[in-house]
């Protein structure tokens, strides 16, 4: 398995408002849309985003899931499916102490497959997908600030 995790503070937002906002399926596909080279809506809460890695491009599935408000933070909970990039994709929400700011991490874990796959995923699929997912937090904190103004 191989993972990849990033994150970004959102300012001026509690976490659940956050989470709130992430509740709400269509948001999934504002996130998930420009952070992909192409995605499409393949079910109520289900997508297909298109990466274009060397040699080929790849289609990873994404399902939203569900949330989890039963631990200390908050999380949102999504699969991702496909050859090459199978595996969870978790959001968690946290708030720092005695702040109103929450910071978001974004954590995939995916398989690439055998020694083949290790070989595509060290060049190109890995930094495809880690700047998707870079793109798709950054899309989350634009939702979110436009929407609560």
């Amino acid at each position: 398995m191989a993972v990849i995790t990033t994150d970004i503070l959102i300012e001026n937002t509690r976490r659940d408002d956050v989470l709130t906002w992430m509740e709400i399926a269509d948001n999934h596909e504002r996130v998930l849309s420009g952070a992909w080279d192409d995605v499409s809506r393949t079910g109520d809460r289900t997508w297909d985003c298109t990466l274009k890695t060397f040699p080929k491009a790849r289609v990873m599935s994404y399902s939203f899931d569900s949330t989890d408000r039963s631990h200390a933070g908050r999380r949102v909970l999504c699969t991702t499916g496909g050859k090459r990039t199978g595996g969870k994709l978790n959001y968690s929400l946290r708030t720092p102490r005695a702040s109103r700011n929450t910071l978001v991490t974004l954590h995939l874990d995916y398989d690439p497959g055998s020694i083949l796959g290790a070989v595509l995923d060290s060049s190109g699929l890995r930094d495809a997908l880690e700047a998707g997912l870079v793109r798709m937090l950054s899309n989350m904190q634009q939702g979110i600030y436009s929407d609560n103004g």
